[in-house]
């Protein structure tokens, strides 16, 4: 039996929200997870919360029935080959939250009887508004995946896919997408200041805007569509900066920047 419930390998801002988030949906206690942090001083700040700590990547691999790899895609390559090297028998459910990195690259040196689930979260599960897609390789049981699909939905909701190059696809809508919003909501502010609005107003109101006019499209039973005709006055003053925005082609911005988006996270997982 493993000492720990659960495991978070690099224990940053997202990997901390997930280890929080488990204890606040009652699913696990700060003492039932171990976190991993190379530096002492995150170490001794967590464990100051109550948390189990560690420096090693195979201590935690090793003792953990549930491991989530919250490191870059970047060092992977190097990562893998540690926890491949603990030399564990009975392989702990691997939950990858990184972009881009694939079943075939973390079988190829975990195993392919390693189960895995691989999930794309996005910032806001901080605040437990977070919105994850989420796949299992076949080594992961479907309770499993509905275990992992329970943890997510308790800090936001969450998508199960069934093709793992969902999560490549799905990244512009949910795991990048906040970027995206930030730089509305800045570009709109620095306008705003322009037109004598203190930055503060200007980024409370448009900020509450973007909340409330998100909730109608979920709420409303309408169509972005329909909710922008019914903002649009004919003559009036939305339908002016409509005509702005579809005549510098928002649409085809936006759908390049998604390609792009896409085309790095299959790049990542090569």
């Amino acid at each position: 039996m493993k000492k720990y419930r659960l495991g978070i390998l690099g224990a940053g801002n997202m990997g901390l929200a997930i280890a929080r988030g488990a204890v606040n949906a009652g699913r696990c206690t700060p003492p039932e997870i171990l976190l991993m942090n190379l530096t002492s001083e995150k170490r001794a700040a967590r464990a100051a919360e109550g948390f189990a700590v560690t420096g090693s990547q195979a201590e935690l691999y090793g003792s953990c029935e549930q491991v989530v790899l919250g490191i870059k895609p970047q060092i992977f390559d190097a990562v893998l080959p540690m926890l491949a090297a603990a030399g564990v028998t009975e392989k702990p459910l691997v939950i990858s939250i990184a972009a881009g990195v694939s079943f075939a690259k973390m079988e190829a040196v975990l195993g392919a009887d390693c189960p895995i689930i691989r999930v794309m979260p996005n910032t806001p599960l901080l605040l437990g508004l977070g919105a994850s897609a989420l796949v299992r390789n076949a080594a992961a049981s479907p309770e499993q995946l509905e275990n992992v699909r329970a943890l997510f939905g308790s800090m936001g909701i969450t998508v199960v896919f069934e093709e793992e190059k969902m999560l490549n696809e799905v990244i512009p809508y949910n795991g990048s997408a906040p970027a995206y919003v930030y730089a509305f909501i800045d570009g709109m502010a620095r306008s705003a200041q322009e037109h004598g609005i203190a930055r503060e107003q200007a980024l409370e109101l448009i900020s509450k805007t973007c909340i409330g006019a998100a909730e109608m499209v979920l709420q409303s039973g309408k169509t972005p569509a329909e909710l922008i005709r019914e903002v649009c006055s004919p003559g009036g003053t939305t339908i002016e900066a409509v005509k702005v925005l579809e005549g510098a082609g928002l649409n085809a911005i936006l759908a390049e920047a998604s390609d792009r988006c896409i085309a790095r996270a299959y790049e990542l997982g090569k």
